[in-house]
């Protein structure tokens, strides 16, 4: 039977199907008849609304002209889908299907809520910024730096989209007067900060550093709320992230640290104008004694 709330893997393993079944100028209706199901149920696998085995992926493939061996990440994202709860996945930018998970979900939300103690969040990087953020795991990567901070850019385009879902960034004080670079990319950041802001569907509220220790939630974390589904966490580490998925934990705990977080935090007005001291800080060189640079990263 189909799922009126579909799990999150299987959203991003249907769209996936549906993307090389297109590109393979297959119709639904062939499926179908190659694979003995009814149309109806090729469509609820590709909207993420059943639930399918590796065999019916490789029937679904074969009914389009792929060979398995050339959708093995189809595969493994059958067998991740079948665990229910929570899935891991290797860090964003440094391997291409981990990226491609995170950027479907990112892009699928309707409202995105991050929370960042330690960096400027992805979607509000700008490139010189994040280059020098990238560049110290470039041993670790299968991409180039380049090629990496390419990547995180183009991510950015779903700010700028013509219906944009909401987003909702709490940044630390301290991610903020933690140089990264020189003094020049801190000033280009925080102004780009200021504004991204001001769009209608991007909201930036700082964490003041004298509530630090309230305000003490661990590392980042992005969460996805969906219409239609149920919300999707994702938890940003070192060498991997962790998708979970698991009602408890993700609606009765992360969803609930939300009230404390606007509670903390700057409003959206004076977050914008924190930004745009702090950036005239750096600009005049009386910014924090914290300093990174490239290398230490």
């Amino acid at each position: 039977m189909g799922r009126a709330n579909a799990p999150a893997c299987y959203r991003e393993l249907g769209a996936e199907l549906r993307k090389r079944r297109e590109a393979a100028g297959v119709t639904t209706a062939r499926v179908a008849h190659q694979t003995g199901w009814d149309r109806t149920r090729v469509s609820r696998i590709e909207s993420g609304r059943v639930g399918i085995t590796t065999v019916d992926v490789i029937f679904y493939l074969g009914a389009c002209g792929i060979y398995a061996k050339d959708a093995k990440e189809l595969l493994r994202l059958c067998r991740t889908a079948e665990h229910k709860g929570y899935w891991l996945s290797p860090h964003d930018e440094w391997l291409a299907t981990s990226l491609a998970s995170l950027i479907f979900h990112e892009s699928t939300a309707d409202r995105t809520i991050w929370y960042e103690p330690f960096v400027v969040p992805g979607l509000l990087q700008t490139r010189a910024y994040a280059r020098t953020i990238i560049a110290p795991g470039a041993a670790c990567m299968s991409r180039s730096v380049k090629e990496a901070v390419h990547i995180r850019i183009e991510r950015q385009a779903i700010l700028r989209r013509r219906n944009p879902a909401e987003f909702v960034f709490f940044v630390h004080e301290q991610a903020l007067r933690t140089q990264v670079g020189s003094a020049a990319i801190m000033h280009e950041q925080l102004l780009h900060m200021v504004l991204m802001a001001a769009l209608g569907h991007v909201t930036l509220r700082i964490i003041p550093a004298t509530v630090t220790e309230q305000a003490a939630y661990g590392g980042p974390f992005q969460l996805f709320e969906y219409r239609q589904h149920s919300p999707l966490l994702y938890l940003d580490g070192f060498l991997t992230g962790m998708f979970v998925e698991d009602h408890d934990l993700v609606g009765d705990h992360y969803r609930h640290l939300l009230p404390e977080l606007r509670a903390l935090a700057l409003d959206a007005g004076q977050s914008r104008e924190f930004s745009a001291n702090l950036a005239d800080e750096y600009d005049r060189g009386s910014a924090p004694d914290v300093r990174v640079e490239e290398e230490q990263l």
